[in-house]
């Protein structure tokens, strides 16, 4: 063997230079690549950017984010980022502080491999793009669900002669470009006991079956049309069709947990969905009454009932940690907001910037510090004005005719009463009891977890 192959083929098994050392690629690949991506490339790569600066290709490195370039080839001074793994300023430290930093060894050999030029072995192209202040590229921004909903042109592709409405020629459009054929058209029976299914969840009875057929066959756009609007106008549409909603929402007729509480009112809501779906109503105006019915119409209990769409979730009146099974409520509503009314899962937004989705996570706590105003009272009833006012005249009736009665059985169980109240309150962090034995008038704006504590106690 030649002495040069010979030197040559030691190199590559032992990765050292014939020179005596490291050569410049090796360095970089056994020292600088695993440091950058062990330390780096989680805030600072193709899937988040943070500061606009990416660290997975020597031409972002040079280009830099937000504080200009991050590293000037040659000149260890310069390159901002020996300045952030030194942490000398604590608004600009890299890795984060709450991470360990690097050790000396780790920034001598970064300096050492900015000092010889910042040699980078690899011959592809840096296709990162360019990014916004958020660390979003244009193809993140393009991501098909955060897209505003559109009225495309309909296509016409050829084999489409069977498509009989719009959505028909998209599908034709679909099947063409992947070589494939319709399936047969359905026969008169097949395609009333799917209207019925999809519409009702239910099968039609036969004689229902025998009536669509002989109507088929002498005018089956008519009876089609007819069909449909039958079964749309039935009280089933609105069970079959609210049920995917309700499912969607979590809805529940108990509280979960162990406990598990029935909730007698919850049924209010269900029949606000089903007639919501019979109603046709805009679909618009069924998300702002679920949000905000009671800033919009309090005094219609017809929409006020949709805000109980943010008393759905998980629940248990006799959990001591208020604080923190708030906590849980508040990340349970904030996340089934999301998935309801952006078609999207942000939950993975509680601990980090989403990798997949153009969701950050100060986007995620905004949302949450909307929903955080939410309070469940107990004493508000689905009424109109005047079925309260006629509710409180005869209530009056009542609270006189039975004040003697009243006052006995008040006296008999306040004993009782008080020390249930005590046992319970005890059971409470110190500073929630401190808030309950304040009397009504000393208590400031109370904490939401503070609500939270008064209404599952009922004091």
């Amino acid at each position: 063997m030649k002495p040069f192959l010979h030197l040559t083929l030691l190199s590559l098994i032992f990765g050292h230079s014939v020179y005596g050392g490291d050569s410049p690629d090796t360095f970089f690949e056994t020292k600088i690549r695993p440091l950058l991506a062990e330390n780096c490339h989680r805030c600072h790569g193709e899937e988040k950017a943070k500061g606009g600066l990416r660290l997975d290709h020597i031409e972002a490195i040079t280009k830099g984010g937000d504080s200009g370039p991050a590293m000037v080839k040659g000149d260890v001074e310069k390159s901002l980022l020996i300045e952030a793994v030194l942490r000398t300023d604590p608004d600009f430290s890299m890795p984060p502080k709450d991470t360990e930093a690097l050790s000396e060894v780790q920034i001598g050999d970064l300096k050492k491999w900015i000092a010889m030029g910042a040699p980078w072995p690899e011959a592809k192209v840096f296709t990162g793009g360019e990014r916004d202040e958020d660390g979003f590229s244009a193809g993140d921004r393009d991501w098909w669900a955060v897209q505003p909903v559109s009225d495309p042109d309909v296509p016409r592709a050829s084999g489409s002669e069977w498509a009989r409405n719009a959505i028909d020629h998209f599908v034709a459009r679909e099947l063409a470009q992947n070589h494939l054929q319709p399936a047969p058209e359905a026969t008169p029976l097949e395609l009333v006991r799917r209207i019925y299914f999809d519409l009702h969840g239910l099968p039609p009875l036969p004689g229902q079956v025998d009536a669509f057929v002989a109507a088929y066959k002498m005018k089956p756009d008519d009876a089609l049309k007819n069909l449909i609007d039958e079964l749309l106008a039935s009280p089933r549409y609105g069970e079959r069709w609210g049920q995917y909603w309700l499912d969607l929402v979590r809805y529940a007729e108990s509280d979960g947990y162990n406990q598990d509480a029935y909730r007698p009112g919850a049924k209010d809501y269900r029949n606000y969905v089903i007639q919501s779906f019979n109603e046709d109503k805009p679909y618009s105006q069924f998300v702002r009454e679920q949000l905000a019915g009671d800033i919009i119409a309090p005094d219609n209990p017809d929409v006020l009932i949709g805000t109980s769409f943010l008393r759905q979730g998980i629940y248990e009146y006799n959990q001591h940690n208020v604080r923190m099974h708030w906590d849980i409520i508040m990340t349970d509503m904030t996340n089934v907001t999301g998935e309801a009314f952006l078609g999207l899962s942000i939950g993975c937004a509680q601990c980090h910037d989403h990798k997949f989705d153009p969701i950050l996570q100060k986007d995620y706590f905004a949302l949450q510090a909307f929903l955080s105003t939410t309070a469940w009272p107990t004493n508000t009833p689905l009424a109109t004005p005047g079925q309260k006012t006629e509710f409180d005249r005869q209530q009056k009736i009542w609270d006189e005719a039975t004040r003697e009665i009243r006052s006995g059985l008040g006296k008999l169980k306040a004993e009782q009463l008080e020390a249930k109240r005590k046992k319970e309150v005890v059971m409470f962090p110190e500073d929630i009891q401190n808030m309950y034995h304040k009397a009504p008038e000393e208590r400031e704006s109370p904490s939401r977890a503070a609500q939270f504590f008064i209404c599952k106690s009922g004091f």
